[in-house]
């Protein structure tokens, strides 16, 4: 039997800011008032576009025009304006639908989430900035609430938004570590250069203790073969000798 609820009762967790609701993770809620716990729809392929799949999983919904709420991060329930092109330039923020456009100089809307972690009886946190400033060209300074110039690699910094690549390390702005590593052609070069010297040494190498074996191998076989030759012609005089005192005596 569905149990009752009420979708008035929706919300984060306040620690790790899952979805919550009065259902089960395999329903959700029907109303605001008098409402059930039915079990979610399984699409058989994803969300047509234009549309999203919300996160207490009731369906396809269409998207949501600026201004209108959203859930949190949820940049794809907002939908693109006729006239603009880049996904990038409207966002979830705030839990509300709306333009990152502000450029250099005006004031800006920012949205900051605390996400903890429990390990091994430890609390981590880490904190996500999120502002309405044109990417990657500005970011939305905490203390002005004004959209500034984003800073480039080496240049000071306190947060990963103030970095053009947001990446902070140690109060600098710095490379994102799942960058990938660019090669240049003269270490490729010293690189086959290397690996090509070792196998080559490793072959000649090799073939010395092959061929300082086998003469070993050869001066066996020599010395057994002459104590051999020398053991046969001391029987045959052993013999010859006995033969002629025989014949003497």
């Amino acid at each position: 039997m569905a149990s009752s609820c009420s979708t008035l009762h929706n919300h984060l967790d306040p620690i790790s800011l899952k979805f919550k609701s009065q259902c089960s993770d395999t329903t959700f809620c029907s109303a605001a008032e008098n409402g059930t716990c039915i079990p979610r729809k399984r699409a058989s392929s994803l969300c047509l576009p234009g549309t999203f799949c919300p996160d207490e999983g009731s369906g396809c919904l269409p998207l949501v025009f600026i201004g209108g709420a959203c859930q949190l991060n949820r940049d794809e329930q907002c939908a693109l304006p006729p006239d603009m092109t880049d996904p990038d330039q409207v966002l979830c923020l705030g839990s509300v639908c709306t333009y990152s456009d502000v450029d250099t100089g005006r004031p800006c809307i920012a949205d900051t989430t605390t996400y903890t972690d429990v390990f091994d009886d430890q609390h981590f946190t880490s904190t996500i900035i999120r502002d309405n400033c044109q990417k990657p060209q500005y970011y939305c300074e905490q203390v002005s609430m004004t959209c500034e110039p984003a800073k480039q690699l080496g240049f000071s910094c306190s947060i990963d938004n103030e970095c053009q690549l947001k990446t902070c390390d140690a109060n600098v702005c710095s490379v994102p570590p799942e960058t990938p590593l660019n090669i240049q052609p003269w270490q490729m070069a010293v690189t086959v250069s290397c690996i090509l010297g070792v196998l080559i040494s490793t072959c000649l190498l090799l073939a010395l203790v092959h061929k300082q074996h086998r003469q070993a191998r050869y001066s066996d076989l020599r010395g057994y073969s002459a104590e051999q030759l020398r053991l046969r012609l001391s029987l045959i005089q052993m013999h010859s000798a006995a033969a002629s005192s025989k014949r003497y005596s």
